[in-house]
């Protein structure tokens, strides 16, 4: 099946950019100051009427289910996963035209008979974000995280302000309903933080599953010049979009490390014929307090594990003004606020 691109490639852009250039009299050299600021062609804008509209539908859904930071951080993250991938896609088109990104499905890894020995039979896949595919025929995995810039606000529970009786509120803390005299619309606070430069080291898995699964057998409609009848694997590399709500983003890379692989198959395969075969619950820290050679082993393992995660390559900083977001028709005061305002309710 053909993999459909995410976006208008840069170049497409930058003809359609000179066509309309050229039906309206002007050149693009003499049109600079007007030029799209972004590689990609994307300049969605809502109405205020629309976005309050929205407003009010999403409080509707909210008094009617619980709310807790969790909840917030889960929908946070699938809002911005989009925005996220735009970034990366802005970014890396800018340093060359002939990038594109590809949506993907769920990859699942092939293994030699040695492999499925370390893994006791276990089958294993992962799905990306996107792909990365540059110009000079490299694959790059995409992941990216967003986030969330709310927490709990436990700072002001008997703060001022008028009360309602209106919704229900609903503590996850303490698992049941609330009084609902507490204020309405202020259960969360922004804290938003500078990025390091580095992986949580609970995502290597993740990129190192991601780029083993993709392995060698990126072929994309044959839209890069990797040779696939190698034995090296055409993904080594994975890079990571860590996005803020207000402090920009940092991109990441990633570099496939075989041996840490083939530590990871070991220790998978380990868990599912001592616990997934034998129906036994794990108890917890399973590996960590094991006495003797794998004890020691698996401990060196966690520590690769944080060495890789302090040793990636920064690729790049976004700023927050440079990230393409969806923004206020008629100029209004551009981007859309973070928190869900009131509206409709007598609330201050």
């Amino acid at each position: 099946k053909e993999t459909e691109r995410l976006w208008i490639s840069a170049e497409e852009l930058q003809r359609n950019r000179k066509l309309q250039n050229k039906n309206n009299g002007r050149t693009l050299g003499n049109d600079k100051a007007r030029s799209f600021p972004f590689m990609a062609k994307y300049n969605l804008k809502i109405k205020q009427d629309e976005l309050n509209e929205r407003k009010i539908s999403l409080q509707r859904q909210r008094a009617n289910s619980m709310s807790s930071p969790m909840r917030a951080r889960m929908q946070w993250g699938n809002a911005q996963e989009a925005t996220s991938i735009l970034t990366a896609l802005n970014y890396f088109c800018s340093m060359d035209e002939r990038t594109t990104i590809h949506e993907i499905g769920m990859c699942g890894a092939g293994f030699d008979d040695a492999d499925q020995d370390l893994l006791n039979g276990l089958k294993i896949g992962a799905s990306p974000d996107a792909l990365i595919c540059h110009g000079n025929g490299t694959v790059e995995v995409l992941e990216v995280k967003n986030h969330c810039p709310f927490v709990w606000n436990n700072r002001h529970p008997k703060q001022k302000g008028k009360r309602t009786n209106k919704h229900k509120h609903h503590d996850n803390r303490q698992g049941e309903d609330q009084s609902s005299n507490q204020p309405q619309g202020r259960q969360y606070m922004i804290r938003d933080f500078d990025l390091e430069r580095k992986i949580p080291p609970m995502y290597i898995p993740q990129l190192m599953m991601e780029m083993l699964c993709v392995g060698d057998s990126v072929d994309l409609d044959n839209l890069t010049n990797s040779s696939l009848t190698n034995s090296n694997p055409t993904c080594t590399s994975a890079v990571m979009v860590r996005q803020t709500a207000t402090k920009g983003a940092i991109l990441l890379r990633l570099y496939r490390d075989e041996s840490w692989i083939t530590e990871m198959k070991y220790w998978l395969g380990k868990f599912k014929s001592k616990y997934v075969n034998t129906s036994i619950i794990p108890p917890d820290n399973f590996f960590w307090n094991k006495v003797g050679s794998d004890g020691d082993r698996y401990q060196k393992f966690l520590q690769h594990t944080k060495e890789l995660s302090e040793s990636v390559e920064q690729v790049g900083f976004i700023p927050h003004g440079k990230i393409q977001r969806v923004m206020l028709e008629n100029g209004g005061s551009g981007e859309i606020p973070l928190f869900l305002d009131s509206v409709g309710d007598d609330i201050e």
